[in-house]
Parts: structure tokens; C-alpha cells; sequence
């Protein structure tokens, strides 16, 4: 993956930016606050998504109303896409746009990125200066041991920190030989549970022996309890005596009384006979009352006059003949009514649509409708593209004219093309001049160092040829003294050969190449000359991009002509088409002989009026023939000969009439007769209702008669008197029966039976309490034992409930079962703890085995790279990193210098990203990583840095810029003041 350029919409400070990635290797210069690290927060944001409040990260959106997001140009295998991530969920809406126009979601992203995250992306692929100063923490041995470890093999300190988190959550649960954690104090406090119960169990033998004695206690209870009751039932039945006496005595005196023969009366005798007396005498009253009314009733139906049955029907047959020529009259009235109401709506639609006659031979089909509402809705179309045209028109005027003048502010700032050619040589002359003198300037150094070399060489020759010149003489005048002549001559004349040698040696005269130098004057004359000729002071940069910038504004230009002319070509057609849908619909107009200023929107409703101008037209033929009709048959009608026949009828019927109100009087006399015929009816009714109610009146009055003398016949009397006196003996005897009975019944329900009554009546009151005192004492006496036996009892129940109600030993017994189900609890989670543990230690021991072996490998020969061969191996050996000198000695990495220490953790760290280049081909972010670096090493890693580059693309963040990167593989961000960028 490489990213190509990223274009930020509002992100943080930054607004409306966009940064092009031309080389493998960018270096992005900037001061302090000019948007570096929000560039970096705004890459992570656009493939990750933006920070949530988990993360603990600055969101970072803008304050001025920018869309919140931006969009990333990546490359994947040789395909570009966009990403796109603006606001919405929380993470951010993500598009994807392909190069062949396909949009995908935020899933074929994550697919594309092997699923790696933010953190993990972070921890491998982003350097920063933070991130190696954890390496010179406090850390002790193993712990820069395991942190170098975790960059080579994991990348990060999740797995290893998970590891220790367990560690020290499982000793927190349990220690072999602690005290403080959880598992070792639940076992203690289970000990102590186990004893006490122990102790409570014993205490369970007292309690059978005090249980055996309550059952002994309690039957010897239950004994006198029995005795107790049966004194206290015969003491109740001898007060139940004592309280019935009086009652058995009153019901053996009745039973005396009552023993002769039973009175008889009739059923509600008296009621009956008052009963009787009253109806009498209101039957009398009324028998008066309704003779009375039916003399009046006769009286009025002597003095009512009827017509006979004949007259009435010929009058009603006058009558109804009355409602038929009214009938004939109004119809004729409402045909006149319709007709008027028909020809003036007729009038009315004319004037809507402008006609003085009726053109009843237009064509008013459905097919002429659906040819206007055809016409209409094809103009209507065209009219509207045809607005739509002229405002695509009117807003390419306007996108015109915004290009215009930006080209002409575009014109005015641009330079001359010469002196924008000559800047560009300019730049580059002085490119090469600044890289010459920076040559030059090492040469120069390098030659005098040489030379004071050279110098020091000769002089230290001199000195050792004068020196061995001076001992051989003198070995030669101690030969001479020693008479060896031969040796003698020879150590002379070597001797003097070197002192003679020592004073013809010289230094060689090294100097820089003056080629060199001249081609350095050159660049500069020639940098100075266009300086002073041409106009150069103006930023090139901007100049090309108000160059490209302006180009794309003429290609704009270029796009918009030839969109208003196709857009006017079809302009053309369109108000072609309109013009002859417009010449149809005058046609049309003409055709039905409407005005040319109607709508064409309204024709289809003229067509809809003509139509019911024709309807109506047709509907007036139709009842101008009817009422013609309906007036000759009322012209024709013998109104004389009705006339002649209703004075026959009306004679006979003795009734006075004239001609003109012939129907009213006849409707007069015919309502007369129906009152005089009501009265006559109502009457007659009254007269047989009067009839039968005086019939039943007295057969009521002979009723009652009856009743009275079968009551009086019933007990053999026969007046009033003595009907009374009897029912008096009757109601005695009755009440004297009825407290017999209760009496009887109240001593069956104390179980009393005739002979125990009898029995107990002949008793006296004085015996029966002699024997109920006699009770009294005796059951005192056993209430008395019974009370002690059951004191005795209670004691003995409370020492049992005491122990039955102390709740020590299954309290104990529930504690220790709660108890032992946290112990088991806790012990699950220390098993599942180090069940978890064992499984990231060995994936740790996995990875470590499987991918720290190559990631030695490959960290030996990059940490040879940057140092130089000063270390040339990284040795990794029983869960140890360690590095060798190249004088043969290994060094622990505590040993080791400050950025030694560094170089060897960026040795891992880009060991690790090779071996995951497979899997995870990402670009690197480096942050201004080497401040700890001294100027030499930085430039070898910057070198280094560029190397990787031809396969990884990386991107390297820094406030001081590194002059050795070649200007057109660095990017400079201007300073960001207040909320705007420069």
C-alpha cells in the first residue's frame, strides 16, 4: 500500500489542504504548530476511523464549520483508490472509490488492510521520539530485555503486559505460602468454620434427652386433660338443666292445656269477609255511575246525521279527480320549468368558452381529448427543458465568468515565462552550487588533512634517515678503531647516504582539484548573473502551481464552451418542438371554434362544456315533445261533462255548491260527515263498554254475596258477631300451639327428649344446683394438677425451643457452604487465569520461535548498516538479545550507549516490518524519532531511511530539516496562524 496524496476537507486547524506524495521517501518539513502531527492524527483517522472517547485521543474537529474529514489516495497493487471519511456515525462515514467507478464500504477497507488496527498500526509502522525514550525508562535488565523482544517479535507490550496482568491478578487470588490474597484467606476462614460446627454438633445429645422427657410430660398431660374435659362436660349439661328448668315446666303445663279439641277457621278469614264487605259497596257506587253515563251515550247518538254509504263514495270519487287534473297542471308547469332552466345553463356555458351559437357538429370524442392533453403535456415538457436549459445556460455564464476572472487574477500575479524559465535554472544553478561548495568544502578538509599526514610522515622520515645516518657513523668510526675497515667504509657511506637523503626528503604537495574550484566560480558567476539580470524574487512554487492552477482553468474554460453549445443546439430543437405543438393547438382552437386567448391547459374543459352544450341541447328537444304532449291531452280533457256528473252526485247528496269551489265544498261536506261518523263510532263503543261493565258489576256484587255466606256457613254462624268472637278462641288455641311447638323443638335441640323433659320437670331448681356445685369442685381439683403438669411441660418446651431456635449451627453450616462456593468461585478464576496465561505465554513462545530467528537476522545487518560495522551481529540466545563488537566482545544492551540503544530497537523494529511486508505492505511514519542522534548518525540514517524506501514508502516528519534530501522529495508546511492556514 502507498499513499499517493491525501487532500484534508477540516481537520484540527487545518482546512481545505491537500499534500501530493510524488517519491517513496517524503520528508515533510515543518515548524512547531504547522500541522505535522495533525497530518500523521489525520492518516490514522482516514484509514481507522476518527477517535472515539475510548481511545482517548483529540477528535480534533474543526471550529469554523468545515466538513469534518478529508480523503486518502492509496495504491494497492497497482489500483488506485480514495478513501474518503467524513462526519457521521461515530468513527466516521467511510467511502471507497475504485478506479473503475464502483463505490465499497468501510468492510472492503478493513479487508484490504488485513484487519490490522489503529493501535497496532501505531505500535509497528509509527516512529516517534516518545516511543524510543520508553527504552531509557528505569527499566531493569529483563525488562529491556523483554521490551527489545516484544519489538522484534510482537511489535507492541499488549501480549507481554496481558501476561504480567494475569500474573498479578492470580496473586492476588493465591499465594502458596500468603496470607493477603483472596483464595488463602477463604481457606483459613474455612478451617475455623469446620471447628465451630464441630463444636455445635456435640450439643445435640442433651437435645434428644429433653425431647424424650417432653413426651413423657405430655402424655401424662394429655391424661388430664381427658378427665379435665369430661367433668367439664356433665358441669355444662347440669347448667344447660338448671337454665332449661323453667322452659320444661311452661311446656308440660301447655301440653295439659292443649289437650282438647282444635279450633277451626277459614283461611284468612277475616281478611276475606272486610274484604268482601268493601268491594261490595264500591260496586254499588259504580253501578250508579255507569247507568248514569250510558243514558247520556244514547241521549247523543239520537241527535248525530250521517250521509249514506252511496254519497260518500261518489264524493270521494269528485275528490280524487281533483288531484289528478292538478297532477296534469303541475307537470305541465315543471316541463316549462326545465326547459327555461336548460336553455339558460346552455347560455352560460357558451360564455365560458366565448361561443354566440351552438356548433353542435364539433368533434367532442375521447380520442380529441387525449390528443390535446398529448399535445399539452409534450409542450409542457419541452417548455420546462427549456427553463432548465436557460438556467444551465445562465449558470455556465456565471461559472464562465468566476474562471475569467480567476484567470485574470491569475495573469496578474504570474511572472514572465523567461524569468519564470530562468528561476527554475536559477534554482537548479544554485542547487548544485550549494551540493559543490558542500563537496568542495569536504574535499578541501579531507586534502588538509592529507596534507598535515603528509607532512608529518616526512618529517618523522627525516628525523629516522638523519638518525640512522648519525649511528651507522658512528658504528664506522667503531668499526675503524676495531680496525674493520671493510665494515668501516660501509656503515660510512650508508651513513652519509641517509643524513645526505634526510635533507632531500619533502612532502608531496597534495591540492585540491582546481578543475573543481573553477567550475564552482563558474556556477557562481553564472547564479550571480541571474540574479542581477532577471527579476527572480518570486517563490517557483507557487508559480508552478498558479501555472497548473491556470491551465486547469483553461481546460475548464474549454469544457464550458462546448457544453453551451450543445446545450443551444438543444435549445434550438427543443423551441422547435414547442413552436409546433403550439401551432396544433390553434388548430385545435379554431376546430371547436374557441378564442385564440384561451389556455391550451382549458381546452380539454371547452371540449368537456361543448359536450354538455350538446347534451343539453338534445335534452330540450326531448321535453319540448313532452310538454307539447302533456298540454294537448289537458286541452282535450271534457271538462263540461265532468261538471255535469258532479252535479248529479251532489244533488242527490242534498248538498249546496257552486261551481268554482265545487272541490272545496265537496272536501268540506265529506270532512263533515267523517267528524259526524267518528262522533257516531266513538259513541257506539262507549254504549256496549258501558253495557258489559254493568253486566260484570253485578255478577261481581252476587260474587261477594256468595263469598260472605260461605264464610259465615264455614263455623256455623250467623251474624257478624259471632263470626269475630270465634276467630278471637281461634287465634288463642293457635299461639297456645305455637309456643308448644317452639318450646318442643328448642329442648329436641339440647337433646331433649319427652321423657327427659318430663323427667326434669318433676325436679326441683334446689337439686339441680346441690349437684352443679358438687361438679365445680371436682373439676377445681383437676385444673389445679393440670396447670402444674403443664408449667412443668413449658419449661421443658422453652429449653428445646432455645435450642431449636438457636440458629448457631446451621448459620455456621450456611456460612461455611457460602464460603466454600467462593472458594470455588475464586478457585475457577485462578484456573481460568492461568489456563489464559499459558495461552498468551505460548503464542509469545510461538511467535518468538517462529519469526525472531529472521528477525535477528535481518536486524544484524541493518544495525551493521547504521553503525557502521562497529556492531556486526545481533545475537539472540535463551530469551536474551545481545550485540557483538567487531572487536569480538558482546555487549548487553544495558551496556550500551544512549542511541546505540535506540539504533539496535529500530534495528528490531524494521526487521519486524520486513518480515511482515508480506502480510502488511504499509508505508512508515517516523516522527522526528532521532533527536538523539549526533549529526553523522543522522545523516546515515536518513540514508538508510532512503534505501528502504525503494520497496516501503516512507514518511518522515521533522522540524529540522535535513539538507541532504533532495528538494524535490521534500514538502514544506507553512505555519499555521490562528485558525486559518498560510
Amino acid at each position: 500500500m502507498k499513499i499517493i496524496s491525501l487532500e484534508i476537507y477540516g481537520y484540527g486547524q487545518l482546512m481545505s489542504r491537500k499534500i501530493k506524495f510524488d517519491q517513496s521517501f517524503m520528508q515533510i518539513y515543518g515548524e512547531n504548530e504547522a500541522g505535522k502531527s495533525t497530518i500523521q492524527a489525520f492518516i490514522h483517522s482516514i484509514l481507522f476511523g476518527f477517535p472515539t472517547k475510548k481511545e482517548n485521543e483529540p477528535r480534533l474537529e474543526p471550529r469554523l464549520g468545515n466538513q469534518y474529514g478529508g480523503k486518502l489516495e492509496l495504491e494497492f497493487d497497482g489500483q488506485k483508490v480514495e478513501v474518503e471519511r467524513v462526519k457521521g456515525r461515530v468513527t466516521g462515514d467511510v467511502k471507497v472509490y475504485l478506479s473503475n467507478g464502483k463505490i465499497k464500504d468501510e468492510e472492503w477497507l478493513k479487508q484490504k488492510l488485513n484487519y490490522i488496527n489503529k493501535k497496532t498500526y501505531q505500535g509497528i509502522f509509527s516512529f516517534n521520539v516518545l516511543g524510543l525514550q520508553d527504552i531509557h525508562k528505569n527499566l531493569t535488565e529483563d525488562q529491556l530485555q523483554m521490551y527489545l523482544l516484544q519489538a522484534g517479535a510482537l511489535g507492541s507490550t499488549e501480549f507481554t503486559g496481558m501476561s504480567d496482568l494475569m500474573q498479578s491478578e492470580k496473586e492476588a487470588l493465591y499465594k502458596k505460602n500468603g496470607k493477603n490474597p483472596v483464595l488463602n484467606v477463604q481457606l483459613e476462614q474455612l478451617n475455623d468454620l469446620e471447628i465451630k460446627i464441630k463444636n455445635e454438633e456435640k450439643k445435640l445429645s442433651e437435645y434428644e434427652r429433653l425431647q424424650d422427657e417432653r413426651d413423657k410430660i405430655s402424655r401424662r398431660l394429655n391424661q388430664l386433660k381427658d378427665n379435665l374435659g369430661n367433668l367439664t362436660n356433665r358441669l355444662t349439661n347440669k347448667e344447660k338443666e338448671i337454665s332449661l328448668h323453667n322452659d320444661v315446666v311452661e311446656w308440660k303445663k301447655l301440653e295439659t292445656n292443649l289437650n282438647i279439641e282444635p279450633y277451626e277457621f277459614p283461611e284468612q278469614g277475616i281478611e276475606r269477609y272486610e274484604s268482601a264487605v268493601r268491594s261490595n259497596e264500591s260496586i254499588k257506587r259504580d253501578l250508579t255511575l255507569r247507568n248514569e253515563k250510558l243514558a247520556q251515550v244514547v241521549h247523543t247518538l239520537d241527535h248525530v246525521n250521517v250521509m249514506s254509504e252511496r254519497d260518500e263514495k261518489a264524493l270521494n270519487s269528485i275528490r280524487q279527480r281533483e288531484s289528478d287534473i292538478k297532477e296534469k297542471h303541475q307537470e305541465l308547469k315543471q316541463l316549462n320549468k326545465q326547459i327555461d332552466d336548460t336553455e339558460r345553463d346552455n347560455e352560460l356555458l357558451r360564455q365560458d368558452i366565448g361561443w354566440n351559437d351552438e356548433y353542435l357538429d364539433v368533434d367532442t370524442s375521447e380520442a380529441m381529448k387525449t390528443h390535446i392533453a398529448e399535445v399539452n403535456r409534450v409542450k409542457e415538457e419541452n417548455v420546462a427543458e427549456r427553463e432548465q436549459i436557460k438556467r444551465t445556460l445562465n449558470q455556465l455564464d456565471i461559472e464562465r465568468d468566476r474562471y475569467n476572472n480567476n484567470v485574470d487574477r491569475l495573469h496578474n500575479d504570474l511572472v514572465s515565462d523567461e524569468n519564470y524559465e530562468q528561476k527554475k535554472v536559477y534554482n537548479q544553478k544554485a542547487l548544485e552550487l550549494g551540493e559543490k561548495k558542500s563537496l568542495y568544502k569536504k574535499m578541501e578538509e579531507s586534502f588538509k588533512k592529507q596534507k598535515e599526514e603528509s607532512e608529518k610522515r616526512s618529517k618523522q622520515y627525516k628525523l629516522a634517515s638523519c638518525i640512522g645516518g648519525i649511528l651507522l657513523i658512528a658504528i664506522a668510526i667503531y668499526a675503524f678503531i676495531a680496525s674493520q675497515l671493510i665494515f668501516s667504509a660501509i656503515f660510512a657511506i650508508v651513513g652519509i647516504i641517509l643524513v645526505v637523503l634526510s635533507f632531500f626528503i619533502k612532502s608531496k604537495n597534495l591540492d585540491h582539484d582546481q578543475a573543481f574550484s573553477k567550475e564552482i566560480d563558474e556556477l557562481e558567476e553564472k547564479v550571480k548573473h541571474l540574479k542581477q539580470f532577471y527579476d527572480l524574487d518570486f517563490n517557483l512554487d507557487e508559480q508552478t502551481k498558479m501555472r497548473q492552477e491556470l491551465e486547469g482553468y483553461y481546460q475548464s474554460q474549454e469544457i464550458l464552451n462546448t457544453k453551451k453549445a450543445e446545450l443551444k443546439k438543444e435549445l434550438e430543437q427543443v423551441e422547435e418542438i414547442i413552436e409546433q405543438k403550439e401551432r396544433a393547438l390553434k388548430e385545435t382552437k379554431a376546430s371547436i371554434h374557441v378564442s385564440n386567448q384561451l389556455s391550451s391547459q382549458l381546452l380539454n374543459d371547452a371540449l368537456t362544456t361543448i359536450k354538455k352544450i350538446k347534451q343539453n341541447r338534445f335534452e330540450i328537444k326531448r321535453l319540448t315533445k313532452l310538454r307539447d304532449e302533456k298540454h294537448s291531452d289537458l286541452e282535450a280533457f271534457y271538462l263540461e261533462a265532468f261538471y255535469l256528473e258532479a252535479e248529479s252526485i251532489v244533488s242527490h247528496a242534498r248538498l249546496h255548491y257552486q261551481k268554482v269551489s265545487l272541490f272545496h265544498d265537496v272536501k268540506q261536506a265529506l270532512d263533515e260527515h267523517q267528524k259526524e261518523f267518528n262522533i257516531q263510532s266513538r259513541n257506539v263503543e262507549q254504549q256496549a263498554l258501558l253495557t258489559n261493565e254493568i253486566t260484570a258489576l253485578s255478577k261481581r256484587l252476587e260474587e261477594n254475596n256468595n263469598v260472605i255466606q260461605s264464610l259465615f256457613s264455614f263455623i256455623n254462624v250467623e251474624d257478624e258477631e259471632s263470626y269475630y268472637r270465634h276467630h278471637k278462641s281461634y287465634i288463642s288455641y293457635n299461639e297456645d300451639m305455637e309456643r308448644f311447638n317452639y318450646l318442643t323443638e328448642l329442648l329436641n335441640n339440647h337433646n331433649y327428649d319427652y321423657d327427659k323433659n318430663t323427667q326434669l320437670s318433676y325436679m326441683t331448681k334446689t337439686d339441680l344446683e346441690n349437684e352443679r356445685n358438687q361438679l365445680e369442685l371436682q373439676v377445681d381439683e383437676y385444673n389445679d394438677n393440670y396447670l402444674n403438669v403443664q408449667a412443668e411441660l413449658s419449661d421443658l418446651n422453652a429449653k428445646i425451643n432455645h435450642m431449636e431456635t438457636d440458629e448457631t449451627l446451621s448459620a455456621l453450616r450456611h456460612e461455611y457452604h457460602l464460603l466454600k462456593d467462593k472458594v470455588n468461585e475464586t478457585a475457577n478464576d485462578w484456573a481460568a487465569l492461568s489456563y489464559l496465561q499459558n495461552l498468551v505465554e505460548a503464542h509469545i513462545k510461538q511467535i518468538k520461535d517462529k519469526r525472531l530467528p529472521y528477525v535477528v537476522k535481518d536486524a544484524t545487518d541493518i544495525l551493521s548498516a547504521l553503525t557502521e560495522d562497529r556492531y556486526n551481529q545481533v545475537i539472540y540466545e535463551d530469551q536474551n538479545v545481545q550485540v557483538r563488537h567487531k572487536n569480538g566482545q558482546v555487549f548487553h544492551p544495558t551496556e550500551l550507549s544512549q542511541s546505540t540503544k535506540e539504533l539496535l530497537y529500530i534495528a528490531l523494529r524494521f526487521s519486524l516490518i520486513k518480515s511482515l511486508q508480506k502480510y502488511y505492505p504499509f508505508p512508515i511514519i517516523v516522527d522526528d524519532a532521532f533527536v538523539h542522534f549526533d549529526k553523522h548518525r543522522k545523516e546515515i540514517m536518513i540514508k538508510y531511511l532512503m534505501s528502504m524506501s525503494e520497496d516501503i514508502q516512507i514518511l518522515y516528519f521533522t522540524c529540522n530539516k535535513d539538507q541532504n534530501v533532495p528538494q524535490k522529495q521534500t514538502i514544506t508546511l507553512t505555519k499555521i496562524e490562528g485558525a486559518k492556514s498560510k
